[in-house]
């Protein structure tokens, strides 16, 4: 008998490069790392993680990026149609002391971005993304079911498994769900691990 299997439901995680990478690289970067070098930034509230330099919590009058950069603003409007949101950015520096950031979401907004702004693939991680459906697909694959079943689906998945990651440079930009999980591993680098992240929020129209 012929069976035909499909993967259904994929999450759709957008790979971007930045055009204005080196200008917005150039204007922002040297004060991070001052940033970094001096701490900065106060743990922000919730996250678990006790390594961590990020601007998260920190006021937009304060923040290394206080105004929303017209390259940022470009590409958000490519993938956002909506008349009214909001955008939170923030910056995190994984560098010398083992920073890292534990598995999250950023529910309860729509859509998030990680601009790499510094970023050596030789020597960082990229971060690593947990299917959502993960303890469902445990569950069901039960040892008395045919292997075939899940194991040939998986290999059509980026990762093959409960949880991937996805090759980036510096530069590139990752636009994805903001119910999807991830984590940043630890690290002690050489060179400074840079990411600018991104949180959309949208609003419902009402008359």
């Amino acid at each position: 008998m012929l069976a035909e299997k499909k993967a259904m439901f994929a999450i759709p995680v957008i790979k971007v490069r930045l055009p204005e990478h080196e200008a917005l690289k150039e204007q922002y970067l040297p004060e991070m790392l001052r940033r970094y070098e001096v701490g900065d930034f106060e743990k922000p509230e919730f996250w678990e993680t006790d390594r961590v330099h990020s601007s998260f919590s920190t006021p937009i009058k304060n923040a290394v990026i206080n105004s929303m950069p017209p390259p940022y603003q470009k590409l958000i409007s490519d993938y956002v149609h909506a008349e009214k949101f909001t955008v939170h950015v923030w910056h995190n520096v994984y560098w010398r002391n083992n920073e890292y950031q534990e598995r999250h979401h950023h529910i309860p907004d729509h859509l998030s971005l990680i601009h790499f702004l510094a970023f050596d693939p030789t020597e960082h991680k990229p971060p690593v993304f947990y299917d959502p459906a993960r303890q469902i697909k445990a569950y069901c694959a039960h040892n008395a079911l045919a292997k075939d079943m899940f194991e040939e689906l998986a290999v059509q998945e980026v990762g093959g498994s409960d949880k991937a990651q996805i090759e980036v440079d510096e530069g590139d930009v990752l636009i994805f769900p903001s119910y999807l999980e991830h984590r940043v591993p630890s690290g002690e680098y050489k060179k400074p691990r840079v990411t600018v992240s991104m949180n959309v929020t949208l609003f419902t129209h009402t008359s």
